[in-house]
């Protein structure tokens, strides 16, 4: 077996302006080995930045997106260093080498770097009969822009390495581990912490990474300087004739992928939401503040495909088309449940969704802590982003939010809460412009203390006090679902509703429902039986009672910066490849995938949000749950581009 030792590689061209004139930057002696120009020889290797077309709102069938593609802010596009590994045709490791000078110096859109080899080193991988067979001349060079010191820390440490190292070098991963504050101990995915490091990014398609060598050592006589580098990226060396015709370029995609947020409100991110009978506005949301929520801590440098979803067919750096599988490190697990069943997912995820304490999963307070929270204000106030090569309507307005990992999941049926990256909206309940009754003034006049009222939703309708819930049930009579809801199906009395004097008519006192399962029985039970310690038993068997026959519980509290009122919320999963089946997901349909923008706008709020204690909820996220279920709270536009755009409006 003929082998390479390290050795300086060499030239890459980047595209990156469309404006600038060609430029050769001398890498010269740069590199570990202070090379002999007596011993050298001299290469250069072309590198394609994601500009190209490739965006997915949906998945085109050979691949990229129909929402365009965005070019990409010039930080984004920076390329500060290059690592090249040479393998072979079985991707094994054959050599590598780092060029860090003057990456930046853009002209024509293209830099040039060249570097020098050894031809002591190349001797020994042409062995002693100086030759190369056709199989041997035909190499892999992969490419990764602006590499983190710990993968080239893993390529150092391979290239010393054993021949299983070296047969398996391409399946290391790059972890990541961020605090809901925003520190990170590996920033360098995406530029450092002001994003102006250079982005990581790696060969997309090895279909384009093929090149082929000299077939004799003696023809590396013509190679002997600078100004006479061997094209490794020329035409004549591309290794199959399917190769030929790429222009020589190795094509390269960002390692992560962007959240970018619009207002898509009517105005103020302020949607129309609880109407009354009449038509007339009542209760509007009004969305204050955005969240992360299951961020991947762990992808692949190096993206892999499968067309099953399973772990034995990954293609290394394959094309994504509309029905496979872009492949994750824990994919396994996913696949078959073990974070789930394990609640493991703070080995998995930054900012979990859900809090974990012994045998129990909730979202409370602790759980929004561990969320990465932006007040919605500050995303819009922040770096605008109308770049007009993607843009298929007019949609102005959208502002860079934050990057994010890459997170996939290798079954249509396995997309579920726990383990996929999605959005979780606040949102304030906000009493309409000229509603009044007893529904505007608790909206109004919340303090957030106990002492306020119980808000209750049934049927999207929305109730102020117990006492206003059950009038009405009367008022529609036994045969109505509300009725049996709050009363049960066991009574053996007739419910009265609460009316105080009124002139000469006397007052009427209430008659509580006597079957003991019910909600009303309970409420009595609770409130008019002075049993109203905080963390009482009889609270919570009537919020259970109440939740299971489909009632929503609004309590007031306070925030740290919009102050005292009702909040409730909106989770998203972010959608990566849309069927347009509501209620049937589809491969690839939930997932964040590396190289892609998510242009995110709530364009839609039909409904009261999910509250904000878990046991007001008749309908709790769970883990376990599908990403995709029939009930629609909101609608979110998402537009994703390489940066592959993905538009996704969201309707909730």
């Amino acid at each position: 077996m003929k082998n390479w030792s390290k050795f300086l590689i060499g030239a890459c061209v980047v595209a990156l302006s469309a404006s600038c004139s060609e430029k050769v930057l001398d890498g010269g002696k740069t590199g570990p080995d202070n090379v002999n120009p007596k011993d050298a020889v001299y290469m250069n290797v072309a590198v394609q930045l994601p500009v190209g077309p490739g965006t997915r709102s949906v998945t085109n069938p050979g691949g990229g997106s129909n929402s365009g593609t965005e070019i990409g802010k010039d930080y984004e596009n920076v390329v500060k260093s290059i690592l090249l590994v040479l393998a072979d045709n079985n991707n094994k490791f054959i050599a590598y080498g780092e060029h860090t000078e003057n990456i930046n110096e853009v002209a024509n859109g293209k830099v040039s770097t060249v570097h020098s080899i050894t031809k002591s080193t190349l001797k020994e991988y042409y062995g002693d009969d100086n030759s190369l067979t056709e199989a041997e001349r035909g190499i892999k060079v992969f490419v990764f822009c602006n590499p983190t010191a710990e993968l080239k820390e893993h390529i150092e440490t391979v290239s010393k390495g054993t021949d299983t190292e070296k047969a398996d070098w391409y399946n290391v991963a790059c972890k990541i581990n961020e605090t809901p504050d925003g520190k990170s101990d590996n920033a360098a995915i995406w530029g450092g912490n002001d994003h102006k490091a250079g982005f990581l990014m790696s060969v997309a398609d090895l279909s384009k990474a093929g090149k082929k060598l000299p077939a004799t050592f003696a023809e590396w006589d013509s190679y002997t300087s600078i100004d006479k580098a061997f094209n490794l990226s020329g035409i004549n060396n591309a290794y199959t004739d399917k190769e030929i015709n790429n222009g020589g370029a190795i094509p390269v995609e960002r390692a992560v992928a962007r959240f970018d947020f619009r207002d898509g409100s009517p105005k103020d991110n302020t949607y129309d939401v609880v109407t009354n009978k009449e038509g007339h506005l009542l209760v509007q949301i009004q969305l204050q503040k955005m969240a992360l929520v299951n961020m991947s801590k762990e992808f692949y440098y190096l993206r892999r495909v499968s067309p099953t979803g399973n772990d034995d067919d990954n293609v290394l750096c394959g094309t994504e088309t509309s029905d496979n599988y872009v492949m994750d490190t824990d994919a396994a697990e996913k696949r078959d449940d073990t974070i789930i069943n394990n609640k493991a997912y703070a080995d998995h995820f930054n900012f979990c969704l859900g809090h974990v304490d012994g045998d129990k999963w909730t979202i409370d307070a602790a759980a929004r802590d561990q969320w990465y929270t932006s007040k919605v204000s500050d995303v819009l106030g922040g770096e605008e982003d109308n770049d007009e090569g993607w843009k298929p309507v007019a949609s102005s307005g959208y502002h860079i939010w934050r990057y994010v990992t890459e997170n996939t999941i290798p079954s249509a049926t396995m997309q579920k809460n726990g383990i996929s990256t999605g959005v979780v909206f606040k949102g304030k309940m906000i009493a309409a412009d000229g509603a009044s009754g007893s529904l505007a003034d608790a909206l109004k006049t919340a303090t957030g203390d106990p002492g306020d009222a119980i808000l209750y939703s049934y049927s999207n309708n929305i109730y102020v006090t117990w006492k206003e819930v059950r009038a009405i049930a009367i008022e529609e009579g036994a045969g109505s679902e509300l009725y049996q809801d709050v009363f049960g199906k066991g009574i053996n009395v007739t419910p009265v509703a609460e009316k105080p004097a009124e002139g000469e008519t006397a007052a009427v006192e209430a008659v509580y429902s006597d079957d003991p399962s019910s909600p009303d029985y309970l409420w009595n039970v609770w409130h008019n039986e002075n049993n109203h310690a905080a963390g009482h038993e009889s609270l919570a068997a009537f919020k259970k009672a109440a939740t299971s026959a489909k009632f929503t519980l609004y309590e007031s509290s306070r925030d740290a910066e919009y102050g005292a009122g009702y909040y409730c919320y909106y989770f998203y999963w972010n959608r990566h490849n849309d069927n347009g089946n509501s209620g049937v997901m589809s491969p690839m349909e939930f997932a964040v995938v590396r190289n892609n923008v998510y242009k995110l706008a709530v364009t839609n709020i039909s409904r009261l949000g999910h509250p904000r204690i878990s046991d007001n909820n008749p309908d709790p996220v769970d883990p376990d749950d599908p990403d995709e279920k029939g009930d629609v709270y909101l609608t979110v536009s998402v537009e994703v581009l390489p940066w592959t755009v993905r538009v996704n409006n969201i309707e909730f």
